[in-house]
């Protein structure tokens, strides 16, 4: 991508550092509870945004971060965004009982790709009017690399509407992660009125760089500890 074609192409990182741009994820399937607390020891010592992980490690996570200042994420209707509405809601229900302060849920890429737009809308406000009373962060994952140029538009239009806090790229399961086309698209649309996602396939600064000054504003990544490893070189070298 040209460097006129980017939302933020002077993007230069935060002098406290990048790790409270990052929600430091796992999300494997076979992901086990020493992993969960390996993850949350590293997004405390870190200073990460959130540790984003499956619901059923949500208690081990809120356990491990109280009183850190790091969030926990989870996520709703993953990865394919297809279980009825009210499904996802329970889940979201459970996930805020728990102790969650973050969502990332799935759209129905099904119903977004067909112009179901009422109901795609409908869906995201049933999510977000249960977030709000525990002033909890609702992050809408459109899954980018199944959307043509027109469902991505409406996608972002939508979770504006529906008072959601970010919109994100993908799940990181489907068929490609963040790219920056997406990224510039979301930001043209949004950027400025909620915050921008990038997930999928970001194992690097460098990336992660290219990511921000495309308009991300969280990055979410598995690498994370590289990521930093990295950008720390880039910075103590004066680069």
């Amino acid at each position: 991508m040209a460097a006129d074609e980017l939302a933020c192409p002077d993007w230069t990182p935060p002098l406290e550092g990048i790790a409270g741009l990052i929600d430091h994820t796992l999300l494997r399937p076979d992901s086990s509870e020493r992993e969960v607390i390996r993850l949350c020891d590293e997004a405390r010592k870190h200073g990460f945004a959130s540790a984003c992980v499956h619901p059923d490690k949500i208690a081990v996570a809120e356990r491990e971060l109280r009183g850190s200042g790091v969030k926990v994420c989870t996520v709703v209707g993953f990865p394919h965004g297809a279980n009825v509405t009210l499904v996802k809601r329970v889940e979201a229900e459970q996930a805020l009982k728990l102790g969650a302060r973050e969502l990332d849920m799935v759209v129905n890429i099904g119903a977004l790709r067909a112009g179901r737009l009422d109901f795609v809308h409908s869906e995201m406000c049933s999510i977000v009017e249960l977030a709000r009373g525990t002033g909890t962060v609702v992050k809408v994952i459109l899954e980018m690399a199944f959307l043509d140029d027109a469902a991505k538009v409406n996608g972002c239009v939508l979770a504006k509407l529906a008072g959601a806090d970010f919109v994100k790229t993908s799940t990181g399961f489907g068929p490609s992660g963040a790219n920056l086309t997406d990224v510039a698209l979301m930001h043209k649309v949004v950027g400025g009125q909620m915050g921008i996602k990038a997930a999928g396939g970001i194992r690097t600064y460098g990336r992660f760089r290219e990511m921000m000054r495309a308009g991300a504003t969280r990055i979410g990544a598995s690498a994370s500890l590289e990521i930093l490893e990295e950008f720390r070189t880039v910075y103590d070298s004066g680069r």
